[in-house]
């Protein structure tokens, strides 16, 4: 039994020293290691700009299906000029909206226009909750297909 208990102090001693060291924690600098991996991510360093989002529910119909309800979508930075980032998401929506009547249906009502200081995907999960059966026609890029964003050299 004596041999047992000797063993098993110095087993014990032997494991204090390894695992607890000298006494001394390690230094750790947290907050420059921590601002450094932030930085080097990026991700709160970034301007996110903040985004308006236009859209029209439409019923549609064609020689082959019946009536549906599409939803689409414009959005555009929020610029601070909130009258003309409507009016420039609301025409990119109209030019659209003469493409789909032109190209795929034969019938096109507009239902309703909403439009929100928000991005666009928020925007369609509040529209699901009354349209149950509307579905995404797209996302369209009001910044890019806006006449007035693009520059003329």
């Amino acid at each position: 039994m004596k041999p047992f208990i000797c063993l098993a102090i110095a087993l014990a001693a032997i494991f204090n020293n390894a695992f607890a060291g000298s006494g001394n924690p390690a230094k750790v600098i947290f907050p420059k290691t921590f601002s450094s991996n932030l930085k080097a991510s990026g991700s709160l360093f970034e301007s996110h700009a903040a985004k308006i989002c236009s859209c029209q529910i439409l019923q549609v119909e064609s020689n082959n299906e019946e009536q549906n309800f599409i939803a689409v979508f414009a959005q555009a930075t929020n610029t601070g000029d909130l009258s003309f980032n409507f009016a420039a998401a609301n025409t990119v929506l109209e030019k659209e909206k003469k493409h789909l009547k032109s190209f795929f249906y034969t019938k096109i009502k507009t239902t309703e226009n909403v439009t929100a200081a928000t991005e666009c995907n928020a925007l369609y999960k509040n529209i699901q909750v009354k349209y149950a059966n509307v579905k995404m026609y797209d996302v369209l890029d009001a910044d890019a297909l806006s006449s007035k964003s693009i520059v003329k050299k």
